[in-house]
């Protein structure tokens, strides 16, 4: 089977024990909301690609997800990427969280922002992609 493209983007993005880095980010959850032109929390940076058969980023980390793979998807603040963390207190926008299986006893988090332009992202049609592709 050939993979259907679907959407294409820039992505920042962290796994979430980098985000939970209390060293790195622990402060900054909380202030970083306050200041503009900041870019949301984040440790990776590229390009982004959803095709019928997963999701591929490329940039500074390459990473693969099969949809077969993907466990939860959510759109939202938590404590591990708080609305206190996002300008305006995410009145414009929500991160993507998608839990992965890498093997049975094995998962990944990843959280992503998606398209961000300073105000606000194209998370909300990637996740309805998604959750329309993970249902079919």
């Amino acid at each position: 089977m050939i993979a259907t493209k679907m959407l294409e983007g820039n992505v920042l993005w962290s796994y979430d024990y980098e985000l939970n880095d209390k060293k790195r980010f622990g402060w900054l959850k909380k202030i970083v909301g306050l200041f503009s032109f900041i870019k949301p929390m984040h440790t990776h940076e590229g390009n982004i690609l959803l095709a019928s058969n997963g999701l591929f980023i490329s940039g500074d980390e390459r990473l693969e997800l099969q949809l077969s793979q993907i466990e939860e998807i959510y759109m939202g603040f938590d404590d591990v990427f708080p609305a206190s963390a996002v300008k305006n207190f995410g009145a414009f926008w929500q991160p993507i969280r998608i839990k992965s299986y890498l093997s049975y006893s094995e998962s990944q988090t990843i959280y992503l922002v998606i398209n961000y332009n300073g105000i606000s992202t194209d998370n909300k049609t990637w996740f309805n992609t998604l959750i329309a592709m993970l249902q079919r």
